[in-house]
């Protein structure tokens, strides 16, 4: 939990989890997302509080490790060590791309950009090649930094567009190459 002691760090053996920060006023934004094989709270390693907290998004598998048993983990197997800086490089560069996306797109392409990031993070494709995202526009609105409703404006004009069809709650993806082809000249990578 964001403010609480850091005893260690923790491991999503399956399931899927979005890493939070609060604001003071108490507002939630989601800081990026967590999947299998994914670590959460290895920012706190070496500090004394957690900075973030971390909510399952569906039936996960957590496991803990202490700091102690985490620490001695490194010092005793470097290819461990050097799996984990690959897994906190990989972050860093995501965390800069989606901070460079923040700060240049407008609210619809910033939208797009979240769906394709929920797309490529850990939804699965079905046969056809559609993607579904069962989020609420709220959700939604906490990982790419708008409200709900500009989120639901963008995903209506894309549901006029036939860029997506939307039942309820669920959000299905038509045509996932003209929502990245949208987005296309921030030079972002194919795959996030």
């Amino acid at each position: 939990m964001e403010g609480s002691l850091v005893m260690g760090a923790y491991f999503v053996r399956k399931g899927k989890v979005k890493v939070i920060s609060s604001s003071l006023d108490g507002k939630e934004h989601t800081v990026r997302l967590a999947w299998d094989g994914h670590m959460i709270g290895h920012t706190g390693i070496g500090m004394e509080t957690y900075s973030i907290g971390a909510v399952t998004l569906a039936e996960s598998q957590i496991c803990f490790i202490d700091s102690q048993a985490l620490f001695e983990a490194f010092m005793e197997n470097p290819r461990f060590t050097f799996e984990v800086m690959r897994f906190y490089s990989r972050e860093l560069r995501k965390s800069e791309i989606r901070a460079k996306c923040f700060a240049l797109m407008n609210n619809e392409e910033k939208v797009i950009f979240g769906l394709i990031y929920l797309s490529d993070s850990f939804l699965p494709h079905r046969d056809d090649n559609q993607v579904e995202i069962n989020l609420s526009r709220q959700e939604i609105a906490q990982i790419v930094g708008t409200n709900p409703d500009q989120v639901s404006r963008v995903l209506s004009s894309l549901k006029k567009n036939r860029l997506i069809y939307t039942k309820e709650r669920c959000i299905y993806l038509l045509d996932l190459a003209k929502l990245k082809e949208a987005i296309s000249h921030y030079a972002f990578p194919t795959h996030y």
